[in-house]
């Protein structure tokens, strides 16, 4: 990513002012459809999910990782001519190994290591049903 994109990455979520997609945790499995159901539009033809792990070029950002999807549903509204109302940026909170992250009062996503093995591949695999 350019250093531009990149540094917005890296702080978005000590700039955090209000939802812009939705966040799913460990903590809510068993409610990922009907947590689904509280999007606002139902609509939806584009959903890009992270899980913050591999941010190309920084790294485990964790929930703050939320920019790339929320970056890349733009490019497809504003060249793809996908209505904005049809997309949804999605973030599962699956934990970070970032210890800048873990130790920090503002980071807002689960403050736990990294879900890994069965455990994570069981969440994703109840999310995509």
């Amino acid at each position: 990513y350019t250093p531009t994109v990149g540094l917005v990455c890296q702080q978005f979520g000590l700039n955090f002012r209000r939802t812009r997609g939705m966040y799913f945790s460990s903590r809510d499995r068993g409610l990922f459809s009907s947590m689904v159901y509280n999007w606002p539009n139902p609509d939806v033809k584009v959903i890009v999910v992270t899980d913050g792990s591999r941010i190309l070029g920084l790294g485990d950002l964790g929930v703050h990782g939320m920019g790339i999807p929320i970056g890349k549903l733009a490019l497809y509204c504003a060249a793809g001519g996908v209505a904005p109302s049809e997309v949804l940026p999605v973030v599962l909170d699956v934990g970070t190994n970032n210890e800048e992250l873990l130790a920090s009062r503002e980071y807002v996503g689960t403050q736990e290591p990294r879900l890994e093995g069965e455990a994570y591949y069981d969440l994703v695999d109840e999310f995509m049903q």
